[in-house]
């Protein structure tokens, strides 16, 4: 899944760790929420109100605060303010997530110091490409991937999973194969995967390969990136994404 943040960011004086605090007033969202964000490798911790998220962001200054909009008795762009107030956690990132996301109150909330706004029910695809540029600034991958186990066609030549090859990274851009005998760099190659009962295809090129034992992957495989593929394809990648980062709690969005 996705990697960890690597660090501070810029102006964060005081941070001593890396992680993500997330603040609401319901119990069972933060918990959902702290489950989502662990699936994608990013360190996290819930504070259960304002009061509790403020004391909590004094004692160890987070590297990003996501926020539910309607706290009780205080907002999230309180608690923005707030957060402002204090020189260590004046230069937090924070983000906002509301049921209710409109133009008018994502600029409302960007006006108020938030650095994004994404609605609910979250969606692990829109969590990613909010928070990875905060955690993870010098990455300069911009799409969520999932360690997966699927059947795969190269060439339509199906490939061995008895002997452990697989389609075993995952993302709308392109994927890992795990194989026996991996194409050389820059092979154009045609791929099928079966997703959700849907037969997914595209046309794919090698951008890296390396065969046994050889260093530092120890494994045989190849890295595909997507050259051709249909918007329906794309977003039937999405959707098994999704559905995979949150499977077994996705009633916490309710």
């Amino acid at each position: 899944m996705a990697g960890t943040g690597s660090g501070n960011t810029p102006g964060s004086t005081g941070r001593t760790s890396s992680f993500v605090l997330v603040v609401d007033s319901d119990a069972r969202s933060l918990v959902f929420m702290s489950m989502i964000l662990q699936r994608l490798e990013y360190p996290a911790c819930s504070a259960l109100g304002v009061g509790n998220a403020l004391e909590m962001a004094n004692a160890s200054v987070p590297s990003l605060v996501i926020t539910e909009l309607n706290l009780k008795g205080m907002n999230g762009l309180e608690l923005i303010h707030h957060l402002r107030q204090e020189p260590r956690t004046r230069a937090v990132p924070v983000i906002i997530m509301t049921k209710e996301l409109t133009p008018e109150l994502d600029q409302q909330c960007r006006e108020a110091g938030a650095a994004a706004c994404i609605g609910k029910p979250i969606q692990a695809n829109e969590l990613f490409r909010v928070i990875h540029p905060v955690m993870d600034p010098e990455s300069r991958r911009k799409n969520i991937r999932i360690q997966t186990r699927l059947n795969v066609f190269v060439n339509d030549h199906p490939l061995d999973c008895v002997e452990g090859e697989c389609a075993s990274m995952l993302s709308t851009k392109g994927m890992y194969i795990r194989t026996l005998k991996p194409y050389a760099l820059d092979t154009q190659v045609h791929i099928r995967i079966d997703l959700n009962e849907e037969t997914l295809s595209a046309a794919a090129r090698v951008i890296y390969s390396h065969t046994y034992g050889e260093e530092p992957f120890g494994t045989p495989g190849m890295g595909l990136q997507f050259l051709t593929i249909t918007p329906h394809d794309r977003d039937l990648i999405r959707r098994f994404i999704n559905e995979e980062v949150s499977h077994g709690i996705a009633p916490g969005w309710e």
